[in-house]
């Protein structure tokens, strides 16, 4: 079902295309730090394990 037209007869807004790119470049700068966080906690597991 599309969304109703607003009453007061101003368009639609059309500037969510940069938000989602914010956001999804926000998710992939998380998604690489936890990446790193987690390679960095196995690092430490396997050095304090094998010394």
């Amino acid at each position: 079902m599309p969304d109703p037209a607003p009453a007061d007869g101003s368009p639609p807004p059309q500037a969510t295309a940069p938000a989602a790119r914010n956001e999804l470049l926000t998710l992939l700068t998380l998604l690489l730090v936890s990446a790193a966080l987690l390679a960095l906690c196995f690092g430490c597991g396997a050095f304090w394990l094998y010394n």
